[in-house]
């Protein structure tokens, strides 16, 4: 019989998890929500307790069994030669519902350290493995104090009128297939995670799930983000310029509905939803381009961790993104490559924002020629 824990009515929550924890050392499959559905999970150093994961995978089709992954970078213990257009993917995916289905024949990869007749229930016929970090506080807190890898499948679903055979709650499970379950509560986004497969910069739909095509295009998209305090001349006019140039160097993108690469500003104390100011509006209708619809935003969590390089005016710019995102810090850049500052022009004549419009293009022109493209996934069109 199937023991079920409230997650969001516990005296303490920790409880919950430890007991989790406990019975998946003890060789238990327990349970657990993700922001799509609940999967069932099983420690990958225990074989029984995967066995029994693989028979009722296979009742859903949910094979090979997925391999949970702590972290992004713990992804290159498993498959040390990760190329760059994976890794730049699940970077901006995971925590979420992308899987990913990679080979590794790697001598040190880690997962040829598990038993062999789980290895065997991980890899797919192409000789593949599937890697996912799902978005839940749960399974967050889980992985945390597990002792080895866990693997999952997707809990099948007792409702067998659904379309999709995935548990949404607890009410949903199959009696009897776990001995440990947490509630809580319905998943917010019902559905399944997209599994994809990614060969050098080639990137496949392996199962269609909640991320749709038009998603992964976003997620592949290379994105520069240019900062400067108010996001109303330098910034702007950075990125107008830095557009203007990718046209220009990459004509074939041109016709994409999506362009693969994207540049973007931002002010670390911008209001949100100003105009540029005027002398930018001049100065930057001499390049050919225009600044007629910009309105200012600020700085956020997701706007950093979705640009892949981020280029900033001056070192006080750098400086709040590096103290306030840390983890950042590798690709926070002053966007002159001499460590010069761009000087703010807001107030001045038209005269210095021409003569700091003149700075930025030279400066973009550094950038766009030291931009590496190899890592732009390119999508099967048949996905």
């Amino acid at each position: 019989m199937t023991k079920i824990l409230d997650w969001r009515r516990s005296d303490d929550p920790r409880d919950v998890i430890h007991l989790a924890v406990q019975a998946i050392a003890e060789g238990h499959v327990v349970a657990v929500p993700t922001e799509t559905c609940y999967v069932l999970v099983a420690s990958a150093l225990n074989p029984i307790a995967v066995d029994q994961l693989h028979r009722i995978g296979a009742v859903n089709q949910d094979l090979p069994l997925t391999v949970i992954s702590r972290s992004p970078d713990e992804v290159l213990d498993m498959v040390p030669d990760l190329k760059s257009a994976a890794r730049r993917l699940i970077r901006k995916a995971w925590p979420g519902p992308l899987v990913l289905q990679h080979g590794s024949s790697h001598p040190f990869s880690s997962l040829r350290c598990l038993p062999k007749s789980v290895v065997e229930k991980l890899m797919s016929t192409e000789g593949e493995y599937r890697l996912w970090l799902p978005s839940h506080d749960v399974l967050h807190h889980i992985t945390r104090l597990v002792s080895g890898p866990l693997v999952c499948a997707i809990a099948p679903s007792s409702k067998t009128t659904r379309e999709i055979d995935a548990a949404y709650s607890i009410g949903d499970l199959i009696p009897g297939q776990s001995v440990l379950a947490i509630d809580a509560g319905m998943v917010e986004s019902p559905g399944i995670p997209t599994v994809v497969g990614i060969e050098g910069n080639r990137g496949r739909v392996v199962r269609s799930g909640i991320v749709t095509r038009e998603h992964l295009d976003a997620l592949s998209q290379l994105v520069i983000l240019f900062v400067c305090t108010g996001n109303t001349c330098r910034s702007p006019m950075a990125s107008a310029l830095m557009r203007k140039k990718i046209a220009e160097q990459f004509p074939e993108l041109a016709s994409q509905k999506s362009s693969p690469i994207v540049a973007i500003s931002a002010g670390v104390s911008a209001f949100g939803g100003d105009p540029a100011s005027h002398g930018a509006l001049q100065a930057i209708r001499a390049y050919q381009t225009s600044l007629d619809d910009h309105q200012s935003t600020q700085l956020n969590s997701h706007l950093v961790e979705q640009a892949d390089l981020i280029l900033a005016m001056g070192q006080r710019h750098r400086n709040v993104i590096v103290s306030q995102w840390p983890e950042t810090a590798f690709k926070v850049h002053l966007i002159a490559e001499d460590g010069g500052e761009i000087s703010d022009p807001f107030g001045g004549p038209l005269e210095v924002y021409q003569k700091c419009a003149e700075q930025l293009d030279r400066h973009t022109s550094y950038w766009i020629q030291s931009l590496d493209t190899s890592s732009l996934i390119r999508w099967d069109t048949t996905s």
